[in-house]
């Protein structure tokens, strides 16, 4: 209850305290404005029917969440409170730039007598406006910085301030760089385009980019040297969100260098294919991927570095060597995607050059080049990360036995094995179509080409097939093998009486799911297991390990293995994980911790499952999709 009331209060109190700074500076703006565009009556009463709304919305609800902070410690370091105050921060902090870059950006365009509306930014805006926005949101923000000040005066308990400051840190760091970029990007239209830009003035974009860096820069800087100086706290070193940023900039660093690479060597190749170009032209048809290539480039390269250095220092070497692999089998999915997609371009061209005559021309020139680019980005890429990772999954060590079982290595061979088992149904299903019609008599036009077009896909779909299911095969084979000697050096003994015979059914499930793992059972009735010193992990239920023979329990107190304990009804003993669950559960996850401590991996923390958690990692996921794709459409928009 007291969670729901908390979302309601401090949710009503954004969003009311956005309509009253709002509404503050359109009463402004509207009077202090020379130009007025409409009723300026309207305006002013919208104006102040925001701010006769909003300031008493958020008093009423703003008011009781600060006392509440105040008197209950569970309030002021909840994590909505957190959310509250570092959104309402964010949300009042980014106009003040946006309104200092237009700014900036109008005054630039006038000093070189362009007009004001080329600006990249507010360009229908005047000074007046500006300002106005600038003030009010910096006076509230100003407000919003001395509360969170506060807050962490009293060192809010938990990880909720921390987790969202981070976060905060990284949105900042995130938007800076994003200036920084569109900032680059535009100078080098400007400077590589040297033909005439229909529709603008060419200098405009030195201006318009000139801006954005006077703002990005020294913002970025700030930003980035905030999160690097946080880094002497070790939590703020490792945390998933970190990592998280770093790879998802690198890998669009790699896009966005991959990209406008292959669109300037397509460029080129119609170029060298006989293609009529000035050195005007050609500039300017490679001026926006060169300028992306610049931009792009830079990301990856600093942001890799950064990458790189932060997985050198995890402690743990199967970690790193697992965050490395990821990375590298993410670069290679799409350098063999995009190689296939070249090879089949080239194939399918050269299959019309020879069974359809045709004639070498514009559309030839330009299918020619964009198949030869797209091959010559994709195959360096998939071939470079490729070997490596071949490389690491063929160490006949226990560091190439991580690699083959890795999870990532897996779901990467499934996927390349489904989307070729899928291109084969669909490729052979249009194959056997166009051959049907054919024997039944219909007149299919250019019949040969379309028959050669489709054996040539399905063959590049089986060559994919083939390859792919050999190296599962064979990680299979060494994987069984690996796992075989692990299970054979993990002896386990179970301990049990006549009261309980779940330890029988677990003697039997571990037989059947490993079969190379020795086994042990042992019953209390014969004292001591004095032979059995040698097991690596003993298994024994709840009341055996509550109220254990004198016996067993010296035994147990010199035991060096590991020690699994049975959640079997006890007595007047309650357990908070495990209590209540079927005797199959009970099965299933001892043979999951035994095959986990066996194969020398940690054993895997319990997850909270609640629904709320669940929807909002649905929620977080689709929004991260939804922003990786619309980066994805900017590279590809160039």
């Amino acid at each position: 209850m007291q969670t729901v009331r908390r979302v309601y209060r401090y949710l009503v109190a954004f969003i009311s305290l956005e309509v009253m700074i709002w509404g503050i500076i359109q009463l402004a703006r509207t009077t202090f404005s020379g130009e007025i565009i409409g009723n300026t009556a309207t305006q002013i009463a919208s104006a102040l029917s925001f701010i006769f709304v909003g300031i008493p919305v958020f008093l009423l609800h703003w008011l009781p969440a600060q006392r509440s902070a105040a008197t209950d410690d569970e309030e002021y370091s909840s994590r909505i409170r957190a959310w509250f105050l570092y959104g309402a921060l964010l949300s009042t902090l980014i106009p003040v730039a946006q309104n200092g870059l237009a700014l900036i950006n109008r005054v630039g365009l006038s000093l070189i007598d362009i007009p004001a509306e080329r600006a990249i930014f507010g360009g229908s805006q005047n000074w007046a406006d500006n300002l106005i926005a600038m003030l009010v949101n910096a006076l509230v923000a100003g407000y919003i910085f001395r509360a969170t000040g506060q807050n962490w005066e009293k060192t809010p308990q938990g990880t909720a301030f921390a987790e969202t400051r981070r976060l905060y840190r990284y949105l900042w760091g995130l938007y800076s760089l994003g200036l920084v970029v569109g900032g680059i990007i535009e100078i080098g239209l400007y400077v590589f385009s040297t033909g005439e830009i229909i529709g603008s003035n060419p200098h405009e974009r030195w201006m318009n980019g000139i801006t954005l860096l006077l703002i990005g820069i020294p913002l970025w800087m700030i930003c980035w040297q905030t999160i690097q100086n946080s880094l002497e706290q070790p939590e703020e070193q490792q945390s998933y969100l970190r990592l998280g940023i770093l790879y998802t900039l690198s890998l669009i660093g790699v896009g966005g260098v991959v990209i406008p690479l292959g669109l300037i060597l397509n460029t080129l190749f119609r170029a060298l294919f006989g293609e009529a170009y000035t050195l005007s032209a050609f500039m300017q048809a490679i001026s926006a991927p060169l300028s992306n290539l610049i931009a792009w480039g830079s990301v990856w390269f600093y942001y890799g570095r950064a990458l790189k250095a932060d997985i050198a220092t995890l402690p743990a070497a199967p970690r790193r060597a697992s965050l490395r692999r990821a990375y590298a089998y993410v670069l290679s999915f799409f350098g063999l995607a995009a190689a296939f997609i070249g090879l089949h371009m080239l194939l399918t061209f050269i299959i019309d050059i020879v069974f359809e005559s045709l004639v070498i021309g514009e559309l030839s020139r330009e299918r020619l080049a964009a198949a030869l680019a797209t091959l010559l980005v994709g195959l360096p890429l998939w071939v470079q990360n490729w070997l490596h990772v071949l490389r690491e999954a063929a160490q006949d060590d226990e560091a190439g036995d991580h690699a083959r079982r890795s999870i990532v290595r897996k779901i990467y061979i499934y996927v390349l094995l489904f989307a070729s088992v899928i291109g084969l149904m669909a490729t052979g299903g249009s194959l056997v179509f166009e051959l049907l019609k054919a024997l039944l008599g219909e007149s299919v036009y250019g019949l040969v080409r379309t028959v050669l077009t489709l054996m040539e896909l399905l063959l590049l779909f089986a060559g994919v097939l083939v390859y792919h299911w050999m190296i599962l095969r064979k990680d299979m084979r060494l994987a069984e093998r690996s796992l075989a000697e692990r299970h054979a050096q993990f002896p386990v003994l179970i301990v049990t009486d006549e009261s309980s015979d779940i330890p029988q059914q677990i003697e039997l499930a571990l037989q059947r799911n490993m079969p190379a793992l020795p086994v042990a059972v042992f019953s209390t009735e014969d004292g001591a297991p004095e032979a059995a010193f040698t097991a690596a992990a003993v298994i024994l239920p709840a009341h055996l390990s509550v109220t254990p023979p004198e016996a067993l329990r010296l035994w147990l107190h010199e035991f060096q293995g590991g020690r699994l304990v049975l959640p079997t009804p006890t007595d007047k003993w309650y357990f908070v994980m495990g209590s209540g669950q079927e005797r199959s559960q009970v099965i299933q996850q001892t043979v999951k911790v035994i095959r986990h401590l066996a194969e020398g991996e940690e054993i895997p923390l319990m997850r909270d499952h609640s629904v709320g958690r669940i929807v909002l990692y649905v929620v977080g996921g689709l929004f991260a999709l939804q922003v990786l794709v619309g980066l994805l459409g900017f590279l590809l928009s160039f």
